[in-house]
């Protein structure tokens, strides 16, 4: 439970690592043997402030960093800002409840590893702040037209005020906009180890279409305009799974 790094010396040939590889990884490791030592002296509050100290020592303060890069950085910044909040406010409110079982609670060294544990695996799990701040330093442009694939645009978390689905009768809507890998589905964390019949693939493709719709009406704040033609690109008639939707606008 408290992982610490050996020095470059225990490795053996160490020597073979080269002198830029050596010299990092020793920085990294004096690096954290400092904050290690500031933490048992109750200097650091929260990893919050190693965070800080991360970015400052390693990430040239974060002025240097693309704009995905620094996007990423932000949401990692803005989700443990929040976890930790509420997780302070949690532990004020465990402190006033059980003042009367202090023998039987963790310690404090305890439950800040169970807390980073926590952290870690929410981070796993892809929980992270949406729009991070800040926002894209160059402009947009007023006049430009966005053209993505249902993955790309939601990837982007763009929004606009018109949408313009395009080949909205194609069954494809019911994959997300691709083929699906085969045996996809063997790869999910809710799977429950059983065959996979024709019945859990129309409900997991039904689910999947429903969720994609939520999301990109969300993303759009004036009108979606429907694309589509009768017959696919090979000539068979379309029968994807917004017709529906398509015939009830018609009408």
């Amino acid at each position: 439970e408290q992982p610490r790094l050996l020095p470059v010396e225990s490795f053996p040939r160490w020597d073979r690592l080269g002198h830029q590889a050596t010299t990092a990884y020793s920085e990294i490791f004096q690096w954290l043997e400092l904050q290690r030592e500031q933490q048992q002296q109750g200097l650091i509050p929260s990893c919050l402030v190693v965070f800080d100290r991360a970015i400052q020592k390693f990430l040239w303060h974060g002025s240097n960093l693309a704009y995905d890069q620094l996007a990423a950085l932000r949401e990692l910044m803005e989700t443990a800002q929040h976890y930790w909040e509420v997780n302070g406010r949690l532990g004020k409110e465990l402190k006033v409840n059980d003042s009367s079982q202090t023998n039987q609670q963790p310690s404090n060294r305890q439950r800040s590893t169970q807390t980073i544990a926590q952290f870690i695996l929410m981070l796993r799990r892809g929980t992270v702040t949406a729009n991070p701040y800040p926002v894209r330093r160059l402009p947009t442009a007023t006049n430009a037209v966005t053209l993505a694939t249902i993955f790309q645009y939601r990837a982007a978390r763009r929004c606009h005020r018109w949408h313009f689905w395009l080949d909205a009768g194609s069954s494809l809507w019911l994959s997300g906009g691709a083929a699906t890998l085969f045996g996809a589905h063997l790869f999910l964390k809710e799977w429950s180890g059983r065959p996979w019949t024709e019945e859990d693939k129309v409900q997991a493709d039904q689910q999947r279409l429903e969720r994609i719709l939520r999301d990109l009406f969300g993303r759009v704040t004036e009108r979606v305009y429907l694309c589509h033609s009768e017959l696919a690109v090979s000539g068979t008639e379309q029968n994807g799974p917004l017709l529906s939707l398509i015939h009830t606008a018609v009408s």
